[in-house]
């Protein structure tokens, strides 16, 4: 028997017998933080890749309202495929981006960006956007939240420890708030 994520990847419309929340992440992270909160969920990972939308939009000398949008832009890309797809479930993507000096920070994916990236934001203010996008019985909803942060200087010996932490290359702002939170 297929399970729910082999299902939805099939196209299969996924019906609940009893209200559930979805949550559309592979994330860890964002997993333990609603079960930390008392929030029951399962999980079916979009089936969005993001990469190829990151790569597509602007990520140097943009406003933060564009910042906003392409946070909005992210997270509601990532829930398109579930719109008319869940039935009695409400189904949570989110999408955090870092966005410095006029930049949105890209996603790592070598380890050299990630070098450059975490030496770029040494002793810098930075603004994460974490957009939310909800679905819910036909209705989208979509909320960013900034959260302002001010890095301390980070040494090479920190930075080259963050480069080796598993799921870093494939992460952007969330997993990048978690392993420095500590030197904010």
């Amino acid at each position: 028997m297929k399970n729910l994520q082999e299902r939805f990847n099939s196209g299969e419309i996924i019906e609940f017998e009893k209200p559930t929340v979805v949550l559309a992440s592979a994330s860890p992270r964002r997993s333990r933080l609603l079960t930390e909160h008392g929030v029951e969920h399962v999980v079916i990972v979009s089936t969005v890749d993001d990469t190829d939308i990151n790569f597509e939009h602007p990520h140097e000398g943009v406003s933060k309202k564009q910042e906003i949008e392409y946070s909005k832009q992210m997270a509601l890309a990532k829930l398109a495929p579930f719109v008319n797809k869940i039935k009695n479930g409400a189904v949570i993507c989110a999408d955090t981006s870092v966005f410095c000096a006029g930049k949105i920070l890209e996603k790592l994916l070598t380890v050299e960006k990630c070098r450059a990236q975490h030496q770029f934001l040494s002793g810098k203010k930075n603004i994460n956007y974490t957009a939310y996008a909800v679905y819910y019985n036909g209705v989208v909803l979509c909320r960013v939240m900034a959260t302002k942060v001010k890095i301390k200087p980070l040494s090479a010996e920190l930075i080259e420890q963050i480069c080796k932490e598993p799921e870093i290359l494939d992460c952007a702002g969330y997993r990048h708030q978690g392993l420095i939170a500590p030197y904010f």
